[in-house]
Protein backbone atom coordinates (compact mmCIF):
# COMPACT_ATOMS: atom_id res chain seq x y z
CA UNK A 1 0.00 0.00 0.00
CA UNK A 2 1.08 3.66 -1.03
CA UNK A 3 1.84 6.03 2.24
CA UNK A 4 -0.97 8.09 0.68
CA UNK A 5 -3.08 4.98 1.24
CA UNK A 6 -1.48 4.71 4.93
CA UNK A 7 -2.48 8.46 5.92
CA UNK A 8 -5.70 8.38 8.46
CA UNK A 9 -9.17 8.77 6.70
CA UNK A 10 -10.94 12.37 7.72
CA UNK A 11 -14.80 12.54 8.68
CA UNK A 12 -16.42 12.44 5.49
CA UNK A 13 -18.17 15.66 6.28
CA UNK A 14 -14.85 17.58 6.21
CA UNK A 15 -14.93 17.37 2.17
CA UNK A 16 -18.35 19.44 1.97
CA UNK A 17 -16.04 21.90 3.77
CA UNK A 18 -12.91 21.86 1.21
CA UNK A 19 -15.08 21.98 -1.54
CA UNK A 20 -16.38 25.27 -0.79
CA UNK A 21 -14.60 27.51 -2.70
CA UNK A 22 -15.05 25.82 -6.01
CA UNK A 23 -19.27 25.60 -4.32
CA UNK A 24 -19.30 29.25 -4.62
CA UNK A 25 -17.27 30.15 -7.13
CA UNK A 26 -19.60 27.98 -9.42
CA UNK A 27 -22.45 29.96 -8.18
CA UNK A 28 -21.48 33.06 -8.51
CA UNK A 29 -20.70 31.45 -12.42
CA UNK A 30 -24.00 30.02 -12.92
CA UNK A 31 -26.50 31.56 -10.31
CA UNK A 32 -25.20 35.41 -9.56
CA UNK A 33 -24.16 36.02 -12.88
CA UNK A 34 -26.83 35.15 -14.79
CA UNK A 35 -28.98 37.27 -12.50
CA UNK A 36 -26.80 40.36 -12.52
CA UNK A 37 -26.41 39.66 -16.71
CA UNK A 38 -30.27 39.66 -16.73
CA UNK A 39 -30.25 42.72 -15.02
CA UNK A 40 -28.17 44.71 -17.16
CA UNK A 41 -30.15 43.96 -20.14
CA UNK A 42 -28.66 40.67 -21.72
CA UNK A 43 -30.94 38.30 -23.25
CA UNK A 44 -31.64 34.97 -22.27
CA UNK A 45 -30.09 32.99 -25.21
CA UNK A 46 -26.79 35.00 -24.06
CA UNK A 47 -26.95 34.36 -20.59
CA UNK A 48 -26.89 30.82 -21.93
CA UNK A 49 -23.36 31.00 -23.91
CA UNK A 50 -21.63 33.28 -21.26
CA UNK A 51 -22.16 30.47 -18.61
CA UNK A 52 -21.64 27.94 -21.15
CA UNK A 53 -18.32 29.77 -21.72
CA UNK A 54 -16.99 30.23 -18.24
CA UNK A 55 -17.35 26.20 -18.35
CA UNK A 56 -14.96 25.70 -20.76
CA UNK A 57 -12.06 25.83 -18.29
CA UNK A 58 -13.35 23.04 -16.39
CA UNK A 59 -13.84 20.99 -19.79
CA UNK A 60 -10.13 21.01 -20.52
CA UNK A 61 -8.87 21.35 -17.10
CA UNK A 62 -7.03 17.84 -17.36
CA UNK A 63 -4.71 19.61 -19.34
CA UNK A 64 -3.33 21.15 -16.58
CA UNK A 65 -4.16 19.18 -13.42
CA UNK A 66 -1.26 17.45 -13.29
CA UNK A 67 0.34 20.41 -11.61
CA UNK A 68 -1.65 19.51 -7.89
CA UNK A 69 0.11 15.91 -8.36
CA UNK A 70 3.15 17.77 -8.11
CA UNK A 71 5.34 19.64 -5.13
CA UNK A 72 3.22 20.65 -2.20
CA UNK A 73 0.43 18.39 -0.74
CA UNK A 74 -2.76 18.42 -2.37
CA UNK A 75 -4.35 20.60 0.76
CA UNK A 76 -1.69 23.38 0.34
CA UNK A 77 -2.41 22.91 -3.15
CA UNK A 78 -6.11 23.42 -2.40
CA UNK A 79 -5.69 26.70 -0.25
CA UNK A 80 -3.45 28.80 -2.86
CA UNK A 81 -5.86 28.24 -5.51
CA UNK A 82 -8.90 29.37 -4.37
CA UNK A 83 -6.75 32.55 -2.71
CA UNK A 84 -6.71 33.25 -6.34
CA UNK A 85 -9.90 32.28 -7.53
CA UNK A 86 -10.85 34.62 -5.04
CA UNK A 87 -8.75 37.76 -5.97
CA UNK A 88 -10.16 37.20 -9.93
CA UNK A 89 -13.94 37.49 -8.87
CA UNK A 90 -13.10 40.35 -6.19
CA UNK A 91 -11.69 42.24 -8.97
CA UNK A 92 -14.80 41.35 -11.54
CA UNK A 93 -17.01 42.49 -9.03
CA UNK A 94 -15.70 45.63 -8.70
CA UNK A 95 -16.01 46.24 -12.64
CA UNK A 96 -19.39 47.86 -14.09
CA UNK A 97 -21.10 44.99 -15.87
CA UNK A 98 -22.60 47.40 -18.96
CA UNK A 99 -19.40 49.35 -19.57
CA UNK A 100 -16.99 46.33 -19.24
CA UNK A 101 -18.47 42.93 -19.97
CA UNK A 102 -15.75 41.35 -21.83
CA UNK A 103 -13.30 42.12 -18.66
CA UNK A 104 -15.98 40.68 -16.55
CA UNK A 105 -16.47 37.45 -18.53
CA UNK A 106 -12.82 36.85 -18.60
CA UNK A 107 -11.99 37.33 -15.02
CA UNK A 108 -14.98 35.18 -14.26
CA UNK A 109 -13.76 32.30 -16.78
CA UNK A 110 -9.93 32.80 -14.77
CA UNK A 111 -11.80 32.67 -11.56
CA UNK A 112 -13.27 29.45 -12.89
CA UNK A 113 -9.94 28.05 -13.91
CA UNK A 114 -8.23 28.11 -11.05
CA UNK A 115 -11.11 26.88 -8.37
CA UNK A 116 -11.76 24.27 -10.62
CA UNK A 117 -8.45 23.37 -9.53
CA UNK A 118 -10.20 23.03 -5.81
CA UNK A 119 -12.22 19.75 -7.08
CA UNK A 120 -8.96 18.32 -8.23
CA UNK A 121 -7.19 18.90 -5.30
CA UNK A 122 -10.47 17.40 -3.59
CA UNK A 123 -11.31 14.48 -5.56
CA UNK A 124 -7.47 13.45 -5.07
CA UNK A 125 -7.80 13.69 -1.24
CA UNK A 126 -10.96 11.72 -1.34
CA UNK A 127 -9.53 8.78 -3.80
CA UNK A 128 -6.17 8.46 -1.95
CA UNK A 129 -7.32 8.68 1.78
CA UNK A 130 -10.52 6.62 2.07
CA UNK A 131 -11.65 3.24 1.94
CA UNK A 132 -13.85 2.94 -0.88
CA UNK A 133 -16.71 1.99 1.40
CA UNK A 134 -17.49 5.12 2.26
CA UNK A 135 -16.73 7.51 -1.41
CA UNK A 136 -20.35 7.35 -1.69
CA UNK A 137 -21.37 9.39 1.35
CA UNK A 138 -17.32 11.50 0.86
CA UNK A 139 -18.99 12.19 -2.78
CA UNK A 140 -22.26 13.17 -1.30
CA UNK A 141 -20.79 15.44 1.56
CA UNK A 142 -18.67 16.72 -0.95
CA UNK A 143 -21.53 17.80 -3.57
CA UNK A 144 -23.47 18.96 -0.70
CA UNK A 145 -20.56 21.10 0.04
CA UNK A 146 -20.24 21.94 -4.14
CA UNK A 147 -23.86 22.47 -4.98
CA UNK A 148 -24.95 24.15 -1.57
CA UNK A 149 -22.39 26.38 -1.33
CA UNK A 150 -23.18 27.14 -4.76
CA UNK A 151 -26.98 28.13 -3.97
CA UNK A 152 -26.11 29.81 -0.49
CA UNK A 153 -23.21 31.92 -2.29
CA UNK A 154 -25.05 33.28 -4.93
CA UNK A 155 -27.89 33.74 -2.82
CA UNK A 156 -25.85 36.05 -0.53
CA UNK A 157 -24.67 37.95 -3.62
CA UNK A 158 -28.15 38.63 -5.46
CA UNK A 159 -29.54 39.88 -1.72
CA UNK A 160 -26.88 42.23 -1.28
CA UNK A 161 -26.69 43.05 -4.62
CA UNK A 162 -29.26 46.01 -4.57
CA UNK A 163 -28.27 46.86 -0.27
CA UNK A 164 -24.41 47.50 -0.38
CA UNK A 165 -22.05 48.78 -2.39
CA UNK A 166 -20.01 46.83 -5.14
CA UNK A 167 -16.62 46.69 -3.26
CA UNK A 168 -18.21 44.93 -0.06
CA UNK A 169 -20.18 42.51 -2.03
CA UNK A 170 -16.63 41.84 -3.89
CA UNK A 171 -14.53 41.55 -0.23
CA UNK A 172 -17.83 39.12 0.92
CA UNK A 173 -17.53 36.96 -2.18
CA UNK A 174 -14.03 36.51 -1.89
CA UNK A 175 -14.03 35.54 1.66
CA UNK A 176 -16.83 33.07 1.10
CA UNK A 177 -14.11 31.40 -1.68
CA UNK A 178 -11.21 31.93 0.41
CA UNK A 179 -11.87 31.49 3.97
CA UNK A 180 -12.72 27.47 3.54
CA UNK A 181 -10.31 26.30 2.04
CA UNK A 182 -8.20 26.53 4.94
CA UNK A 183 -10.45 23.56 6.47
CA UNK A 184 -8.05 21.53 4.30
CA UNK A 185 -5.70 21.78 6.61
CA UNK A 186 -7.66 18.81 8.97
CA UNK A 187 -7.14 16.88 6.33
CA UNK A 188 -4.03 14.07 7.52
CA UNK A 189 -1.82 14.09 4.14
CA UNK A 190 1.26 12.20 4.03
CA UNK A 191 4.28 14.06 2.09
CA UNK A 192 4.36 12.78 -1.42
CA UNK A 193 7.37 10.99 -2.90
CA UNK A 194 9.54 13.82 -5.57
CA UNK A 195 8.13 13.69 -9.02
CA UNK A 196 9.51 15.86 -11.92
CA UNK A 197 7.15 17.96 -14.58
CA UNK A 198 7.58 15.07 -17.12
CA UNK A 199 7.17 12.49 -14.60
CA UNK A 200 3.51 13.88 -13.67
CA UNK A 201 2.63 14.90 -17.28
CA UNK A 202 3.60 11.87 -18.78
CA UNK A 203 1.47 10.14 -15.85
CA UNK A 204 -1.12 11.87 -17.80
CA UNK A 205 -1.25 10.15 -20.98
CA UNK A 206 -0.40 6.60 -19.14
CA UNK A 207 -3.76 7.58 -17.39
CA UNK A 208 -5.48 8.22 -20.32
CA UNK A 209 -4.61 5.35 -22.17
CA UNK A 210 -5.08 2.88 -19.16
CA UNK A 211 -8.77 4.06 -18.40
CA UNK A 212 -9.65 3.60 -22.22
CA UNK A 213 -8.62 0.29 -21.85
CA UNK A 214 -10.53 -0.78 -19.13
CA UNK A 215 -14.34 -1.83 -19.28
CA UNK A 216 -15.07 0.50 -16.31
CA UNK A 217 -12.90 3.08 -17.28
CA UNK A 218 -14.78 3.48 -20.55
CA UNK A 219 -18.28 2.84 -19.12
CA UNK A 220 -17.34 6.10 -16.73
CA UNK A 221 -16.37 8.23 -19.51
CA UNK A 222 -19.17 7.68 -21.46
CA UNK A 223 -21.33 8.73 -18.49
CA UNK A 224 -19.51 11.47 -17.40
CA UNK A 225 -19.38 12.89 -21.04
CA UNK A 226 -23.42 12.35 -21.32
CA UNK A 227 -26.08 15.20 -21.02
CA UNK A 228 -27.34 12.91 -18.43
CA UNK A 229 -27.45 14.00 -14.82
CA UNK A 230 -26.08 17.31 -16.04
CA UNK A 231 -28.53 19.43 -14.53
CA UNK A 232 -28.16 21.97 -16.70
CA UNK A 233 -31.10 24.07 -16.64
CA UNK A 234 -29.34 24.86 -12.98
CA UNK A 235 -27.21 27.15 -14.52
CA UNK A 236 -29.86 29.55 -16.15
CA UNK A 237 -32.86 29.51 -13.32
CA UNK A 238 -31.81 32.68 -11.89
CA UNK A 239 -31.99 34.05 -15.03
CA UNK A 240 -35.37 32.53 -15.93
CA UNK A 241 -37.26 34.44 -12.97
CA UNK A 242 -38.69 37.39 -15.22
CA UNK A 243 -40.06 34.83 -17.66
CA UNK A 244 -42.28 32.92 -14.73
CA UNK A 245 -43.23 36.89 -13.44
CA UNK A 246 -41.64 35.70 -10.03
CA UNK A 247 -40.10 38.49 -7.30
CA UNK A 248 -36.72 39.38 -7.14
CA UNK A 249 -36.72 37.94 -3.71
CA UNK A 250 -38.55 35.16 -4.67
CA UNK A 251 -35.71 34.76 -7.13
CA UNK A 252 -32.48 34.51 -4.49
CA UNK A 253 -34.31 32.89 -2.26
CA UNK A 254 -35.34 29.58 -4.19
CA UNK A 255 -32.04 29.79 -6.54
CA UNK A 256 -29.60 30.52 -3.17
CA UNK A 257 -30.62 30.47 0.58
CA UNK A 258 -33.38 27.59 0.30
CA UNK A 259 -31.84 25.91 -2.96
CA UNK A 260 -28.75 25.69 -0.86
CA UNK A 261 -30.46 23.79 1.59
CA UNK A 262 -32.42 21.42 -1.08
CA UNK A 263 -29.61 20.14 -3.20
CA UNK A 264 -27.55 19.58 -0.17
CA UNK A 265 -30.08 17.20 1.26
CA UNK A 266 -30.50 15.91 -2.52
CA UNK A 267 -26.56 15.33 -2.36
CA UNK A 268 -26.56 13.60 1.13
CA UNK A 269 -29.27 11.15 -0.28
CA UNK A 270 -27.51 10.64 -3.37
CA UNK A 271 -24.30 9.73 -1.49
CA UNK A 272 -26.17 7.54 0.91
CA UNK A 273 -27.34 5.53 -2.10
CA UNK A 274 -24.38 5.22 -4.06
CA UNK A 275 -22.93 3.10 -1.09
CA UNK A 276 -25.88 0.65 -1.34
CA UNK A 277 -26.81 0.43 -4.76
CA UNK A 278 -24.48 -0.08 -8.00
CA UNK A 279 -23.65 3.74 -8.69
CA UNK A 280 -23.72 3.52 -12.83
CA UNK A 281 -27.50 2.49 -11.96
CA UNK A 282 -27.61 5.70 -8.93
CA UNK A 283 -26.30 8.33 -11.96
CA UNK A 284 -29.24 6.95 -14.64
CA UNK A 285 -31.73 6.99 -12.16
CA UNK A 286 -30.63 10.54 -11.20
CA UNK A 287 -30.71 11.84 -14.78
CA UNK A 288 -34.48 9.98 -15.38
CA UNK A 289 -35.40 11.71 -12.70
CA UNK A 290 -33.91 15.51 -14.06
CA UNK A 291 -35.84 14.52 -17.47
CA UNK A 292 -39.09 13.77 -15.37
CA UNK A 293 -38.42 17.14 -13.63
CA UNK A 294 -38.24 19.60 -16.07
CA UNK A 295 -40.53 18.27 -18.30
CA UNK A 296 -43.27 18.28 -15.54
CA UNK A 297 -42.26 21.93 -14.85
CA UNK A 298 -42.63 22.99 -18.99
CA UNK A 299 -46.17 21.67 -18.94
CA UNK A 300 -46.79 23.88 -15.49
CA UNK A 301 -48.35 27.66 -15.58
CA UNK A 302 -45.62 30.49 -16.33
CA UNK A 303 -46.13 32.11 -12.57
CA UNK A 304 -44.39 32.75 -9.79
CA UNK A 305 -45.76 29.20 -8.14
CA UNK A 306 -44.38 26.80 -10.78
CA UNK A 307 -41.16 28.67 -10.07
CA UNK A 308 -41.15 28.15 -7.07
CA UNK A 309 -41.62 24.74 -6.74
CA UNK A 310 -40.32 23.64 -10.39
CA UNK A 311 -36.87 25.17 -9.23
CA UNK A 312 -37.06 23.80 -5.99
CA UNK A 313 -37.23 20.07 -7.12
CA UNK A 314 -34.93 20.29 -9.83
CA UNK A 315 -32.41 21.32 -7.74
CA UNK A 316 -33.04 18.69 -5.11
CA UNK A 317 -32.61 16.13 -8.62
CA UNK A 318 -29.49 17.87 -9.35
CA UNK A 319 -27.98 17.36 -5.85
CA UNK A 320 -28.78 13.99 -6.06
CA UNK A 321 -27.20 13.54 -9.79
CA UNK A 322 -24.09 15.45 -8.50
CA UNK A 323 -23.50 12.52 -5.85
CA UNK A 324 -23.69 9.77 -7.74
CA UNK A 325 -21.34 11.68 -10.56
CA UNK A 326 -19.01 12.07 -7.61
CA UNK A 327 -19.50 8.73 -6.14
CA UNK A 328 -18.99 6.82 -9.64
CA UNK A 329 -15.73 9.06 -10.34
CA UNK A 330 -14.29 8.10 -6.95
CA UNK A 331 -14.70 4.28 -7.88
CA UNK A 332 -13.32 4.33 -10.92
CA UNK A 333 -10.31 6.39 -9.49
CA UNK A 334 -9.79 5.16 -5.90
CA UNK A 335 -6.46 2.93 -6.97
CA UNK A 336 -5.01 5.77 -8.96
CA UNK A 337 -2.68 6.31 -6.00
CA UNK A 338 -0.02 9.00 -7.18
CA UNK A 339 -1.94 10.32 -10.03
CA UNK A 340 -5.28 10.18 -8.29
CA UNK A 341 -5.91 13.90 -8.89
CA UNK A 342 -5.02 13.85 -12.74
CA UNK A 343 -7.73 10.81 -13.10
CA UNK A 344 -10.29 12.55 -11.64
CA UNK A 345 -9.46 15.61 -13.43
CA UNK A 346 -10.44 13.46 -16.42
CA UNK A 347 -13.50 12.40 -15.67
CA UNK A 348 -14.60 15.58 -14.30
CA UNK A 349 -13.35 17.32 -17.16
CA UNK A 350 -15.91 15.20 -19.48
CA UNK A 351 -18.63 15.86 -17.23
CA UNK A 352 -18.34 19.71 -17.08
CA UNK A 353 -17.80 19.60 -20.98
CA UNK A 354 -21.11 17.73 -21.24
CA UNK A 355 -22.91 20.25 -18.85
CA UNK A 356 -21.27 23.04 -21.04
CA UNK A 357 -22.80 21.59 -24.39
CA UNK A 358 -26.07 20.72 -22.57
CA UNK A 359 -26.34 24.04 -21.17
CA UNK A 360 -25.58 25.94 -24.89
CA UNK A 361 -28.33 23.03 -26.18
CA UNK A 362 -30.96 23.85 -23.68
CA UNK A 363 -30.27 28.01 -25.19
CA UNK A 364 -31.07 26.76 -28.21
CA UNK A 365 -34.53 25.20 -27.02
CA UNK A 366 -35.48 28.30 -25.66
CA UNK A 367 -34.86 30.30 -28.89
CA UNK A 368 -36.56 27.68 -31.07
CA UNK A 369 -39.15 25.84 -28.62
CA UNK A 370 -40.45 28.89 -27.26
CA UNK A 371 -38.34 30.86 -24.30
CA UNK A 372 -38.29 29.29 -20.53
CA UNK A 373 -40.40 26.08 -21.49
CA UNK A 374 -38.18 25.63 -24.75
CA UNK A 375 -35.53 25.28 -22.71
CA UNK A 376 -36.86 22.75 -20.00
CA UNK A 377 -38.38 20.72 -23.22
CA UNK A 378 -34.71 20.43 -24.31
CA UNK A 379 -32.94 19.90 -21.25
CA UNK A 380 -35.47 17.05 -20.33
CA UNK A 381 -34.66 15.70 -24.33
CA UNK A 382 -30.92 15.83 -23.91
CA UNK A 383 -31.78 13.25 -20.00
CA UNK A 384 -33.66 11.35 -22.21
CA UNK A 385 -31.47 10.98 -25.25
CA UNK A 386 -28.43 10.04 -23.01
CA UNK A 387 -30.07 7.49 -20.78
CA UNK A 388 -30.94 5.53 -24.09
CA UNK A 389 -27.97 5.55 -25.43
CA UNK A 390 -25.89 4.64 -22.30
CA UNK A 391 -27.90 1.65 -22.02
CA UNK A 392 -27.49 0.46 -25.18
CA UNK A 393 -23.56 1.24 -24.97
CA UNK A 394 -24.10 -0.65 -21.64
CA UNK A 395 -25.29 -3.73 -22.58
CA UNK A 396 -23.15 -3.98 -25.98
CA UNK A 397 -20.43 -3.72 -23.26
CA UNK A 398 -21.58 -6.34 -21.22
CA UNK A 399 -22.26 -8.36 -24.58
CA UNK A 400 -18.91 -8.09 -25.89
CA UNK A 401 -17.84 -8.97 -22.64
CA UNK A 402 -19.14 -12.16 -22.32
CA UNK A 403 -18.32 -13.65 -25.76
CA UNK A 404 -14.85 -12.61 -25.14
CA UNK A 405 -14.93 -14.62 -21.61
CA UNK A 406 -16.55 -17.72 -23.48
CA UNK A 407 -14.70 -20.91 -23.93
CA UNK A 408 -13.44 -21.71 -27.37
CA UNK A 409 -14.93 -24.44 -28.97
Amino acid sequence: MSEEGDARPAPVWLYGVTTLPFGVASGFAGVAMPFLLRNAGVALEDIAKISAACLIPASWQFLWAPVIDLGPKRKHWLIAVSLLGAACFYVAMLLPIKAHLKAFIGLAIAGQALTGLVGSCNGGLMATTLPNEVRGSAGGWSNAGNLGGAALGAGVVMWLAHRLPAHLIASITAAMIALPSFAALLIHEHRRPSRTVRDVFGALFGSIWKTLRSRAGITGILICASPVGTAAAMNVFSGMGPDYHAREGVVTVVNGFAGGLITAVGSLLGGYLCDRIPRRVAYLLSGGATAICALTMSFFPLDERTFIWGVSAYLFVAGFSYASFSALVLEVVGKAGASASTQYTLFTAAGNQAISYTTVLIGLGASHWGGARGMLRADAAANGVGIVFLMLVMLLIAQLARRSSAPET
